[in-house]
C-alpha cells in the first residue's frame, strides 16, 4: 500500500498486505495462496530519484521480487508475469525494440534488467513459464498523485491542484510515450494466459506516440482553469532524454491497442 489504496481493490478479492521486502512475510502470503500465476507489480519506481535512494530501490524491486518467487517456485509456480520497465534499454536509440541489449542508465534500471535476468535464470532451472512486460509511463484514474518522483502528469496535476508552477527539468523537450491504464489493461491481463507463444517473451506494452513533456503539460494545464505556467529547472542527473518504444510485438502477441490515446486519458484523468 505504499503507492496505492485499500479503496481501489475490488472487495471480493482476497486481498493480503505484507511487506515484501520481509522474506519470511512475503513466503507467509505465497503459502497462504499457493498461486499459480504470479503477476509482479511491486515496485520503487522512482525512477529520478533512484540515484539517490539505490537501497531503497534494491529493497522494492529486486528483493522483493526474489523474496515472492522463491516461495512461489516451491509451491509449484507455472506462470510469472515480470512488469519491468523500458528503462533497462538506457541511451539507445530508440525506437526500443525488444531485441536491444539491456543497457541500464540508472539504478532504477539496473534493478529491471536484473529482475529480468533472475527470471530468465530460475525459469530455466525450475521449469515454469514467463512473459516479461516492459510497460512505459502508465498513467490513469485511481493512480495515486501525491508522490513527486513518479508519474509525471500526476506530479503536474498535483502541483496545479495546489495552485504551484509544474515544474519541468531541462529544456522541456525529452519525448517519452505515455500509456492510459485503460488501453494497457486487457494486454496486461492476457500475458498471464499460458500460451506458448508467450513463453520466454519479454513485450513493449503501452504508448505508440512518442510526445515532448513539454506538450504533455499543456495537454494537463488545459483541464485546470487558472493553471499556472510551468517553470524550468535544471536537468535531472543521468535522464534519458529520448525513450519511447516499439509496439508491434504487443499488437501481434497481446492485442494491443489505444482506443482513448494519451489525450483523452488526461482528460480522463483530470
Amino acid at each position: 500500500m505504499s503507492g496505492g489504496f485499500r479503496r481501489n481493490v475490488n472487495p471480493a478479492m482476497d486481498f493480503h498486505v505484507a511487506d515484501l521486502r520481509d522474506r519470511s512475510a512475503a513466503a507467509a502470503v505465497v503459502e497462504k495462496t499457493r498461486p499459480e500465476i504470479l503477476c509482479h507489480l511491486a515496485a520503487n519506481a522512482r525512477e529520478g530519484a533512484s540515484q539517490f535512494q539505490p537501497l531503497d530501490v534494491t529493497d522494492r524491486n529486486l528483493l522483493a521480487y526474489i523474496n515472492t518467487l522463491i516461495p512461489c517456485i516451491k509451491m509449484g509456480l507455472k506462470k510469472v508475469i515480470l512488469f519491468s520497465s523500458m528503462a533497462m534499454y538506457g541511451e539507445q536509440e530508440p525506437p526500443f525494440d525488444e531485441s536491444m541489449p539491456r543497457l541500464p542508465a540508472d539504478i532504477y534500471g539496473v534493478n529491471k534488467a536484473a529482475m529480468e535476468q533472475t527470471t530468465e535464470i530460475l525459469a530455466d532451472v525450475h521449469e515454469f513459464q514467463y512473459t516479461i512486460i516492459r510497460p512505459h509511463n502508465v498513467f490513469g484514474e485511481r493512480q495515486s498523485i501525491r508522490d513527486k518522483y513518479r508519474n509525471v502528469i500526476g506530479i503536474f496535476m498535483n502541483s496545479i491542484m495546489r495552485d504551484e508552477a509544474p515544474f519541468i527539468y531541462g529544456d522541456g523537450e525529452q519525448e517519452r510515450a505515455f500509456s492510459y491504464i485503460h488501453d494497457c489493461l486487457p494486454s496486461f491481463a492476457r500475458a498471464a494466459e499460458l500460451r506458448p507463444e508467450l513463453h520466454r517473451e519479454a513485450i513493449n506494452v503501452g504508448g505508440m506516440h512518442p510526445i515532448t513533456i513539454n506538450r504533455v503539460a499543456e495537454l494537463v494545464c488545459q483541464h485546470f482553469e487558472g493553471a499556472p505556467e510551468p517553470v524550468h529547472i535544471e536537468d535531472r542527473p543521468r535522464e534519458v532524454k529520448h525513450a519511447w518504444c516499439t509496439w508491434e510485438k504487443s499488437v501481434r502477441l497481446l492485442g494491443y491497442e489505444e482506443p482513448i490515446g494519451i489525450e483523452e486519458g488526461i482528460r480522463r484523468t483530470a
